[in-house]
């Protein structure tokens, strides 16, 4: 962290992004945008981002021309030869991973609330700055998802608060310095991706301790690890309290409300019956059990779970929010090394589903050799799954032939099994 970002701004320092067009990156570079920032990016994609140039494919030549101090800011996934980096580093060009750009990032504001966590930190963040945002706060932040009803999953806003998650999968959480640090849950999630659970674990202990107030969800392992970290901390109970919650969310969306009604009261003197209408307003992030299709017959709602934890608390909730409808589910497994990690887990809560499960095949462009995939799964669910292959409009095809009227049909994943819905919709919808 001895990378000074507001010195370096006053020195007309110049920013380039490798991988401009990702989730994370490209509502990040827009916030430096925003603070005045001169950027520039690249990406293997066609990407258009509002103020900045952006590059398709990557090339040394991409980078910027002058004397000006040059920041390069690069994914996790740009690897080491990639041009555009050797060529910053043969330069003397400062370079970072995007968390710990992040990370510089919350040292310009005045006020910064970081949701790290498994689970859950996406919609957390969110309602935080939904909340803040309904109190005339104008915060900034950067969002994970896509919010219904925003243009954008980041911006500067007035620059005094900022809310952010922050990304545990390459322990850059672990740089982040939070006035107001908030952990959702931990669990061993990516924990193959930086070097084991200790090292996973121990990036959110370092994340705990670097906060000036922590909030954390009970659990097991919030419980042994954040509890007796020497800060400011609030502990908040699973049990819920006794409000009158929007009446479509089920429990695990009604506990992110909590902890994020707890973060948005660390920060700002507002009452708590304020607080809680203004989050009560929340218009939920894009596929988190969203209703994608409803015609009186059949009904189809997306989710983004791709862990146990996450299908655990979908399921249930679909159960919750639709009594009396046979659920048939289209899982897509996201990534290998998780599936083959948590299989029995997925196993066992897939043979809970009343109806059909349907299984694409595994998205994980990056992996083209495992010894598991979406058959192994559907082998150990038993005769009650599928795995299905083809388009998507042949797999949809499979799906609405098992569908019987009144059923509901959730599709869930964090991959591209969110393209099923649409030829799914027109085959029901004269049904």
């Amino acid at each position: 962290m001895k990378f000074d970002l507001g010195d370096f701004k006053r020195r007309g320092g110049h920013v380039h992004f490798i991988g401009c067009a990702g989730a994370g990156t490209r509502p990040l570079a827009s916030i430096f945008i925003e603070l005045g920032f001169p950027c520039s990016g690249s990406d293997l994609l066609p990407a258009e981002i509002a103020g900045m140039t952006v590059f398709q494919g990557h090339a040394a030549e991409n980078l910027p021309k002058g004397g000006f101090p040059l920041l390069v800011v690069h994914t996790s996934a740009a690897a080491p030869d990639n041009p555009e980096l050797v060529e910053a580093k043969r330069r003397g060009a400062a370079v970072m991973r995007r968390g710990e750009a992040l990370a510089h990032l919350g040292t310009l504001f005045e006020h910064t609330i970081a949701v790290a966590g498994s689970h859950g930190k996406t919609s957390v963040s969110a309602m935080t700055a939904h909340t803040l945002t309904e109190l005339g706060r104008n915060p900034g932040f950067l969002i994970g998802g896509s919010v219904s009803g925003w243009t954008t999953a980041g911006r500067a806003g007035n620059g005094k608060l900022f809310v952010t998650e922050v990304d545990e999968s390459d322990s850059t959480n672990a740089l982040f310095h939070a006035s107001t640090a908030v952990v959702t849950n931990i669990e061993d999630d990516h924990s193959w991706s930086v070097g084991g659970t200790d090292a996973l674990f121990g990036s959110f202990v370092t994340f705990g301790k670097n906060a000036g107030h922590l909030i954390f969800v009970e659990g097991e392992n919030t419980d042994r690890l954040l509890a007796p970290l020497p800060v400011s901390s609030e502990r908040i109970s699973r049990l819920l309290p006794a409000w009158d919650f929007p009446a479509h969310w089920g429990g695990f969306q009604k506990l992110n409300a909590v902890t994020a009604f707890a973060a948005v009261r660390s920060a700002v003197d507002c009452s708590d019956d304020e607080i809680r209408a203004a989050l009560f307003r929340f218009p939920g992030v894009e596929r988190r059990m969203s209703v994608r299709f409803d015609n009186g017959t059949f009904r189809i709602v997306e989710d983004y779970a791709h862990h146990p934890t996450e299908l655990k608390a979908s399921l249930s909730a679909l159960r919750e929010t639709n009594p009396g409808r046979r659920m048939i589910v289209v899982f897509q497994p996201h990534r290998y090394a998780r599936l083959k990690r948590y299989l029995p887990e997925f196993a066992a809560l897939l043979k809970t589903v009343d109806g059909p499960v349907f299984l694409p095949p595994v998205f994980a462009a990056w992996t083209d050799k495992s010894d598991v995939d979406s058959g192994t799964l559907a082998a150990a669910v038993g005769k009650n799954a599928h795995a299905v292959s083809g388009t998507w409009e042949s797999m949809a095809e499979t799906v609405a032939e098992h569908a019987r009227s009144g059923d509901l049909i959730a599709v869930i994943g964090a991959g591209d099994v969110k393209e099923i819905i649409a030829p799914l919709s027109r085959l029901l919808k004269s049904r």
